[in-house]
């Protein structure tokens, strides 16, 4: 899930956005003093993130690496925010508080309608801020495709496309893949619409 619309005024510390989000009971993230109310996600939204971060869990048994889901915030100290990914791998030298983490290898996020284009514009500029950040995956939930950015160790990012369930996505740092068939285990796609191929032709 991302941020969508500020629903405060800008300015708070990182004190009162974290007094914020216990008094109020919700996620937000923040952006230089500045908040925003997270999105709702879908059922296959959220079964796809889930899947996700068991995949990830499992692989990640007996790695210098711990594996968390949307409730636990990263901050990114170069531009002063702090965000709710999907998925993220943090690994030994990463730094971990109590409210937050810093520093994945791996951040995961599940493609929407309304947060496809900040997920792959802005979000990503500000999570290429990170140093130590090798993997960017996304995730799409109307049909089986992933997209996956590696940075190189010249730290360009390349991109590898998967298609399918039976595609895998190899994770070389791990030495592991994680399999499309365990992303979208129990997922059901909405059938495509038709309508405008099935609509009768308008006469002249």
């Amino acid at each position: 899930m991302s941020a969508v619309l500020p629903q405060h005024d800008p300015g708070l510390s990182h004190e009162e956005y974290f007094a914020l989000e216990q008094r109020e009971d919700w996620r937000y993230e923040y952006l230089a003093g500045e908040v925003f109310a997270m999105a709702g996600g879908s059922e296959s939204h959220a079964l796809i993130a889930s899947n996700a971060l068991i995949a990830l869990g499992l692989a990640m048994r007996n790695k210098p690496c711990r594996v968390y889901g949307s409730d636990m915030k990263t901050r990114i100290d170069s531009v002063d925010k702090f965000c709710y990914p999907d998925v993220q791998v943090v690994c030994e030298k990463s730094r971990r508080e109590q409210r937050f983490v810093a520093g994945p290898t791996l951040i995961v996020e599940v493609l929407s309608d309304s947060t496809e284009s900040y997920d792959r514009g802005l979000k990503f500029e500000h999570y290429r801020q990170i140093p130590e950040l090798r993997y960017y995956l996304l995730i799409d939930q109307t049909r089986a495709h992933a997209e996956l950015f590696q940075k190189s160790d010249d730290g360009r990012w390349w991109l590898s496309a998967f298609d399918g369930m039976e595609a895998s996505m190899p994770l070389d740092a791990w030495d592991l893949a994680l399999e499309m068939r365990e992303i979208y285990r129990d997922v059901e796609f909405a059938p495509r619409l038709e309508a405008e191929a099935a609509a009768p032709e308008q006469s002249p």
